[in-house]
């Protein structure tokens, strides 16, 4: 199965749902290609990586979900070749896509400023994430088809060039016409206005992970939660639609129904994160979690890092893992919790009253996200403590962990970010068998990059600290 999942995801998605489309010309060849096909290809497959890919490894070692069988980072270090995959398809298939995209509309008379700055909206969030798995990766001197060996920026360097692309993205925007538009845009459909909110919610994502590592960005956090200029509803959320039709499904459900008929038996319900919604009363467990087969009607048995699955080992919830369900990059209920933290750190003035109120509207959004019925969220996102000094960081942490449960490419970087190295939030151990001592902090280079660039960092542990966690 771990050998066939990257080729499944291309054949239920990449090919199927655009097969008519233009999306895989290749642009050395053919001037003339469109830049909206351009940014078709490199959406759909930052789309693909995120479910993906990506999710198996990270949503394991990060001890977010568990594996039918032992998990946590040694089951993360063996699951290198989707790993691999991810690097070299994040540079070549989006990036390098973007990229060109950018080129070629920008040779346009009259340049169509909004799909310039969609295309480097969307770059600086695939360099950003890209920094927060792997750390120092080629930015300055990448997927420009210039340079054969192109350098590694440190972390710090990417991050603040992510926030230039989305200030020169910003100071493009017409939000009076529209972009890139449907079916090529399958975020916004070409809407502006949406577009701009995302760019600036994604600024303050990146800020954040900045700012315990250079308090200078706190200013910047301030000025966009005060100016409210992020995303401010539900209906601005930043998702990847797929849809209930034969190759336009979600690939988590193409997977389970074509090779388990339907059946979920991959996924399994984590410890940590059962254990952590059962100390807070959280009426989230059966949404994330089903019963296995053989377990009673309410009855949740979760794996440890020691133990194997049985047939009534809790899974990962099938609601989850529907043929519709869009792939979310940024939510309205992220967007809450980031400005409850806000007001609750001082980097906006309201102090802890306001940040009471952004904690139980985002927690109050992210159970009716998951399906909670919206009086029972409400009710228990209003019997969350009051905000003070003493608790904000232990309370807030938790329930931003808990809201990117099927995120895990944030939840990671949440929870690494959520404490000094040894103190994050929810408090976690290394699965017994780890390779290494700590907590997995990293993904590894793949060979590929070590053997034929040399400015690849080599000898870097699973275990070692970025620069935005330390």
């Amino acid at each position: 199965m771990k050998k066939i999942f990257v080729f499944l995801l291309l054949l239920c998605c990449s090919t199927s749902c655009f097969k008519d489309s233009d999306i895989n010309i290749d642009p050395n060849r053919s001037v003339s290609v469109d830049p909206a096909l351009l940014f078709s290809g490199a959406a759909t497959q930052l789309s693909l990586l995120r479910v993906g890919e990506l999710t198996w490894p990270i949503a394991l070692g990060s001890q977010m979900w568990a594996s039918g069988a032992r998990w946590g980072l040694a089951q993360a270090q063996y699951d290198q070749t989707r790993i691999r995959s991810a690097w070299g398809k994040t540079y070549t298939d989006v990036l390098k896509n973007l990229g060109v995209a950018v080129k070629l509309a920008e040779t346009t008379t009259p340049v169509p400023r909004n799909a310039v700055a969609q295309c480097k909206i969307l770059q600086a969030f695939t360099y950003s994430q890209t920094s927060f798995l792997w750390g120092d990766i080629p930015f300055s001197e990448a997927a420009n088809g210039e340079v054969n060996w192109p350098k590694f920026d440190k972390q710090q360097d990417v991050l603040n060039g992510c926030l230039a692309l989305l200030d020169e993205a910003l100071g493009m925007i017409d939000t009076n016409s529209k972009g890139i538009i449907a079916p090529n845009d399958l975020y916004y459909g070409g809407d502006m206005v949406k577009w701009k909110k995302f760019a600036n919610s994604l600024k303050l994502r990146i800020l954040f992970a900045m700012v315990d590592s250079d308090g200078t960005k706190a200013a910047a956090i301030g000025k966009i939660v005060t100016d409210g200029s992020g995303i401010t509803s539900v209906a601005d959320a930043m998702q990847f639609k797929y849809f209930n039709e034969p190759g336009r499904q979600n690939p988590r459900f193409s997977f389970t129904a074509i090779f388990r008929g339907g059946v979920q038996s991959d996924w399994y319900c984590s410890k940590p994160v059962y254990d952590l919604l059962v100390s807070l009363k959280d009426p989230r467990i059966p949404y994330f979690f089903q019963p296995g087969p053989e377990a009673g009607a309410n009855e949740y048995i979760a794996l440890n890092s020691v133990e194997s699955y049985t047939t009534k080992s809790a899974l990962v919830s099938l609601n989850l893992l529907k043929a519709d369900l869009p792939e979310v990059s940024f939510s309205y209920s992220e967007q809450l919790l980031f400005e409850a933290e806000a007001y609750a750190r001082g980097f906006a003035s309201g102090g802890f009253e306001i940040a009471t109120t952004k904690l139980r509207a985002g927690v109050s959004a992210s159970l009716i996200s998951f399906g909670v019925p919206a009086a029972q969220a409400e009710a228990y996102a209003t019997s969350l403590p009051a905000l003070t000094a003493a608790n904000y960081k232990d309370v807030l942490a938790k329930q931003q962990y808990l809201d990117l449960f099927m995120r895990p490419v944030e939840g990671w970087t949440q929870h690494r970010r959520s404490g000094v190295t040894g103190q994050e939030i929810p408090v976690m151990t290394p699965p017994v068998g780890s390779p290494v001592t700590g907590l997995m902090r990293r993904l590894l280079y793949r060979n590929e990059e070590l053997n034929s660039n040399p400015n690849t960092p080599s000898g870097i542990a699973l275990d070692v600290p970025q620069w935005f966690d330390k």
